[in-house]
């Protein structure tokens, strides 16, 4: 097998402000083998950030117009590349390998790549990711947990996620997946990440989860707030098409605060958590909510500075000794506009060099 097409690859995702670092062992490279062909790797090396069709791609590169046209699919429903279909036309690009490659192979995912995964998240890649701003993914407030829901924003509000979208989907959770498979299965429900489209009908045969309608949705967050889970979305204003409800004890993000001591791990909401000593009873109800290890309870509850603001403590307070509150303004994380932003602004955290516009037919 030759390798080098497969460092080649590597550089690329790296080349993409996500990120995908090199180790000494070789470790992402066999993790590449496992999920692409060296013909997969090959045609991955050829897209680009932004979508073409098959015949664009065709032309540009000198390939085979019918070849692309089901080879890209095909690697599509593998979890390879991003796809969309608008009417009759297909549209493919490159994937970063989180948020992307790694999430996408959900339908795939066996204990050699979970074992691999599981060893890369947790030395190389988590320490580099977590390193770098924006966080790739954002905290969303439980909205009945905020006094004055009008102050809340529309990209920090699920239900403006939700309402704004025209297909819903929601499948198992690839950490939890993950877990599961290497003997650590929590007691969480599992099928509950979720992707939204700004397009009718998107999630129809589509390869990942199963379609649902805005009802479902609206319920599955539900279960997931009253299960404990965190909800969290892409780290940007516009364009969400994510939506993740997380747990401490699988979520990369959570972990990467458990045990990498990153604070920078997921972009906290405008809101946090605040005790009325005088209603606390300090029963303990709301340290088992909590997934950010924000609170002690002592006298009362406690809560410090890695309140993610997520209302989950809030919720089943039994006395409402705890509520939200915002955020003074100089706390609120700037929210990148959308994701050509955030690809910005984390390319000024790591490299600086912005190469990965290269990687866009216009710059």
């Amino acid at each position: 097998m030759n390798d080098e097409i497969y460092h080649r690859l590597r550089e690329l995702l790296d080349t993409i402000p996500n990120g995908y670092p090199a180790t000494e062992d070789g470790l992402e490279i066999k993790i590449l083998k496992k999920i692409f062909t060296e013909e997969e790797a090959d045609i991955t090396l050829k897209l680009k950030l932004d979508f073409e069709t098959p015949e664009a791609i065709a032309a540009r590169t000198g390939m085979d117009t019918a070849y692309l046209t089901d080879k890209l699919q095909e690697m599509q429903n593998k979890g390879q590349i991003f796809g969309a279909k608008i009417g009759s036309v297909h549209l493919y690009k490159l994937l970063p390998f989180v948020f992307g490659i790694y999430e996408f192979q959900l339908n795939r995912l066996d204990r050699e790549l979970a074992e691999m995964c599981e060893d890369y998240m947790r030395h190389i890649f988590g320490r580099e990711f977590f390193t770098h701003n924006p966080p790739l993914l954002k905290v969303l407030p439980i909205e009945e947990d905020v006094p004055d829901r009008s102050s809340i924003e529309p990209y920090e509000s699920l239900t403006a996620i939700i309402e704004n979208a025209k297909a819903w989907a929601v499948g198992d959770c690839i950490c939890k997946k993950e877990k599961a498979i290497l003997g650590h299965r929590c007691d969480k429900p599992m099928e509950v990440c979720m992707g939204v489209a700004p397009i009718d009908n998107y999630f129809n045969d589509y390869f990942w989860g199963r379609p649902i309608s805005k009802q479902e949705a609206f319920a599955i967050l539900k279960k997931a707030e009253e299960a404990g889970l965190v909800h969290m979305t892409n780290n940007f204003k516009n364009g969400q098409f994510a939506i993740c409800n997380c747990c401490a004890c699988c979520c990369g993000v959570l972990r990467g605060m458990h045990e990498l001591g990153s604070l920078n791990a997921t972009a906290f909401s405008s809101y946090l958590a605040v005790v009325d000593e005088s209603l606390c009873t300090a029963c303990g109800m709301c340290l088992d909510r909590c997934q950010a290890g924000a609170i002690t309870v002592d006298a009362e509850a406690v809560i410090n500075e890695r309140c993610i603001g997520c209302g989950l403590c809030v919720s089943t307070c039994p006395t409402g000794a705890i509520t939200m509150k915002k955020r003074e303004a100089a706390e609120i994380l700037n929210v990148p506009k959308n994701e050509k932003e955030w690809m910005e602004q984390r390319e000024n955290s790591r490299h600086g060099d912005h190469a990965y516009k290269n990687l866009f037919r216009t710059k």
